[in-house]
């Protein structure tokens, strides 16, 4: 079944490895950043979709679309920072 959907990761488990403190802050750090870089662009797509001439439900729900995925994107940042009480920056 998973074969079949494309926004699943099957995630095996394994021994997490011994790493510092230093390692997993600089880990969360780096994708933490790459999160709010992807949802700034994602944000830029969506004004440059609304800009787009054409049939308006189309670019209506691309633009949906798009502002589903920031909302995602957004909650990505908030798990990935225990709800913003984990700020590495």
């Amino acid at each position: 079944m998973l074969e079949h959907m494309s926004n699943i990761i099957p995630l095996a488990p394994r021994l997490k490895q011994a790493r510092s403190t230093a390692t997993e802050a600089e880990e969360r750090a780096t994708l933490a950043a790459d999160l709010i870089d992807l949802i700034e662009r994602v944000r830029e797509m969506t004004e440059h979709v609304a800009a787009l001439t054409g049939p308006s439900l189309q670019i209506q729900q691309t633009a949906q679309q798009l502002l589903d995925a920031g909302t995602s994107l957004e909650r990505a940042v908030e798990s990935l920072t225990e709800n913003g009480e984990w700020v590495p920056f």
